[in-house]
């Protein structure tokens, strides 16, 4: 009796067994793509050059919600990009540019997170070579601009091609504009503040945002501008985008830009990946008033 029982038991944890599914496989899928367009493992590219990374991404059954880019340059890591997302469907597929450092040896790491906190990673490895690649700049000396009460002057900055637009104007111009300005106070303390049109705040000062179908993210380097790392005179002696890129700390940055004061340079990168410089030459501290900005940005 007691051997039927045991075998009844045996066939009832069988037949269980055989109902219970294994949970479903969710480790996501980085890799990153090769061909001529694309920085290949183990290349020799000079400081200055440019770096083009494919990526071809998939969440493995949950949704990819974060892509985080690392440089590690002579073995000290920098998060170049850090990213949130929600891509449910059809994965993501993506070019990431950089530019070559001065380092020996650059270690490129791209990883990955889905919706279940799953994660992969993939990297690659960049050699220096011999010789400079740094590349030509646009200069524009001086661009007016009014801060968000002025009814005189333009408001939106193209800063690729140094050009502004009122708010008549900008209609068919919003891809292409980078930079507004406005000013306000800060916990008490006044601010001369950079932003862009992707910025959340930004709609405070500019509500024709709201409207655009096209909102580009400059990205500022708060931490340099507000320890003055670069001085006007070194924005002034810059004639390639050596110091342009290297002057960006992509761990300390914001699309907007505080206390932006008179003699203040803040670099930048631009939603299309380009490198720049913006000196304040002067900027009134009132709603009404205007700035005045000079701009170095890689061509």
């Amino acid at each position: 009796m007691a051997k039927r029982i045991q075998c009844i038991a045996l066939l009832i944890i069988i037949a269980f067994a055989g109902c219970v599914k294994d949970d479903p496989e969710t480790t996501p899928l980085i890799l990153i793509k090769t061909g001529g367009t694309f920085t290949a493992d183990g290349s020799a590219v000079a400081p200055g050059g440019a770096l083009r990374f494919g990526l071809s991404v998939s969440g493995g059954g949950g949704a990819i919600t974060n892509l985080v880019v690392k440089r590690v340059s002579d073995g000290v890591a920098v998060t170049e990009a850090d990213k949130g997302m929600y891509i449910s469907y059809g994965g993501l597929d993506t070019t990431v540019s950089y530019i070559r450092g001065y380092g020996q040896v650059e270690k490129w790491v791209f990883s990955v997170m889905n919706s279940y906190r799953d994660t992969a990673s993939v990297s690659l490895t960049v050699l220096k070579g011999s010789g400079s690649a740094w590349g030509e700049i646009s200069y524009h000396p001086s661009v007016r601009i009014g801060l968000q009460d002025n009814s005189t002057l333009p408001h939106f900055v193209d800063l690729h091609a140094g050009l502004v637009y009122d708010a008549a104007g900008v209609a068919g111009h919003e891809a292409e504009v980078d930079m507004a300005a406005f000013w306000y106070l800060t916990s008490g303390t006044s601010s001369p503040t950079l932003t862009c049109p992707a910025y959340s705040s930004a709609l405070t000062y500019y509500p024709l945002f709201v409207s655009w179908s096209a909102r580009n993210q400059t990205m500022y380097d708060y931490y340099t501008s507000d320890n003055n790392l670069v001085t006007p005179a070194q924005f002034d002696l810059a004639s390639n985008d050596s110091l342009l890129v290297n002057a960006y700390r992509p761990g300390s940055v914001s699309g907007q830009s505080k206390f932006a004061y008179t003699g203040k340079v803040v670099p930048f990168r631009s939603a299309n990946g380009k490198y720049g410089l913006i000196k304040v030459i002067r900027t009134d501290e009132t709603a009404s008033g205007e700035m005045e900005i000079a701009v170095k940005i890689q061509k």
